[in-house]
């Protein structure tokens, strides 16, 4: 007998309907726009108009002569034909149909097919938003106080100096940005679907790993702490010392950035103290898709490489198609057969598959999605401010406009154990490099530079 198909209704109902949303006209949307968002690279943006779609509107941002960034709505008010295809000048982004040009902030500048007494330009807004350029990155602000927008918060890694930094873009995802943080707010998936095809650690890092780590999720303690910055989660392994811990943070930064350190993320069996930091932030298109933006910073004596297979030597992004190490057999007719083995494919089939936007109303959520239920309490909380007109989740900076996230990968003392919301120590101090005997960084040549 079919057994009729239960919904569990409960008074979060419209929230995990409204929470997923992006766009212009939800509360979910207006609680995105209250921050800033990664437009694009700096290096995008050259002598043609680029278009980007960013919460569900269709925007052009584009570098003015002076070299500033801009950022306006991609339909020209006049016939409505795209600005993507207009022309950069020295007084603004002009229309390639009819030629009204538009300066940064919207303002008509000129419409030549006009009279030369006509006013008609001045009646003219047309819809922009503020742009900042900083660390590679071009920022814009969609909310509604935009002629006195909030501070652009800049985080740590996109700051540090003590290393490599290297942005990438990584791939556009067909699917809700909310099934991406989720499963990073879920640590326990770690332990299941990327040890479906465990990585091996290669012969010159050997020596360095501490095998006696149990992996055995129920002898692991996983705590989940809402942050100054968003949340954190934390798992704390034990070895075959008893006062020694393998200790793995993985940090949300809101609305969407992700950090953690290690060489793999801190994956099984990266079971060392090279403290890469490592990351990335989440470009929200719309309700069903976003874009991947990657960045690792190498300090000096880091490990070079990670231990499963990668496009680059510096980013673990898909650019080299989707596919993973299995085996992929005749019969298997799946859209993407012999997917295991390579943790970014294994997040994003698992991630697609539960749909565009999951049915979050059906689900039972157990003890292991502690950090998913934080997530959504942090996004309910700042959403209910937002409605009743105050101000989501704010970020607080220091004197240059930075905050720091925890990042804390490595092991520790049970007395240098800290299970709270405090940041562990940062690596900025030269923590987290494997070192030989001597305190020396084992993985530089004789310049200092790493392999």
């Amino acid at each position: 007998m079919d057994m009729p198909e239960t919904k569990h209704s409960t008074p979060a109902s419209e929230f995990l309907k409204e929470f997923p949303k992006t766009g212009p006209g939800t509360l979910a949307g207006a609680m995105l726009r209250q921050y800033w968002h990664p437009i694009c690279l700096s290096e995008d943006l050259k002598d043609l108009p680029y278009p980007v779609r960013m919460l569900g509107e269709d925007l052009v941002a584009f570098r003015a002569y002076d070299g500033s960034v801009n950022l306006v709505d991609s339909r020209c008010p006049h016939r409505r034909a795209s600005l993507a295809y207009g022309q950069i000048k020295e007084n603004g982004l002009s229309c390639s149909y009819h030629g009204w040009t538009f300066d940064g902030r919207g303002r008509c500048v000129d419409t030549p097919l006009e009279p030369e007494r006509s006013r008609l330009k001045e009646q003219v807004k047309h819809p922009w938003y503020p742009a900042q350029e900083w660390g590679g990155i071009v920022w814009g602000y969609m909310g509604t106080d935009k002629e006195n927008p909030p501070p652009l918060p800049k985080i740590d890694i996109l700051a540090r100096t003590d290393g490599e930094l290297v942005v990438q873009r990584g791939d556009v995802r067909n699917y809700n940005y909310q099934n991406f943080l989720e499963n990073f707010a879920d640590m326990g998936h770690v332990y299941v679907l990327h040890m479906l095809a465990p990585g091996s650690a290669p012969e010159e890092i050997q020596p360095y790993c501490d095998m006696s780590v149990n992996t055995d999720w129920r002898k692991i303690t996983h705590r989940c702490f809402e942050t100054d910055y968003g949340m954190k989660s934390v798992l704390v392994h034990d070895t075959a010392t008893p006062d020694k811990k393998f200790v793995n943070t993985w940090s949300i930064a809101m609305p969407f950035y992700w950090r953690f350190g290690g060489i793999s993320a801190g994956l099984p069996p990266d079971f060392t103290d090279d403290r890469r930091e490592s990351g990335g932030m989440l470009r929200i298109i719309d309700d069903g898709h976003f874009e991947i933006f990657r960045y690792t910073l190498i300090r000096p004596g880091n490990f070079r490489s990670t231990f499963y297979p990668r496009a680059s030597d510096v980013s673990r992004g898909l650019a080299e198609g989707i596919s993973g190490l299995g085996e992929k057999k005749d019969y298997d007719y799946r859209k993407y057969p012999a997917w295991e083995g390579l943790p970014p494919v294994e997040d994003l089939v698992i991630q697609e598959s539960q749909g565009v936007i999951p049915d979050r109303e059906s689900e039972y959520l157990a003890s292991s999605d502690i950090g998913v239920s934080l997530l959504r309490r942090l996004w309910r909380k700042s959403m209910e401010a937002v409605a009743q007109g105050e101000k989501p989740k704010t970020i607080p900076l220091d004197a240059d406009g930075i905050f720091k996230v925890d990042t804390y990968k490595g092991f520790a003392n049970q007395s240098e154990l800290r299970l709270s919301s405090e940041n562990m120590p940062s690596s900025e101090d030269g923590r987290g490099l494997i070192r030989d005997s001597d305190g020396n960084p084992v993985f530089t040549d004789t310049a200092g530079e790493t392999k």
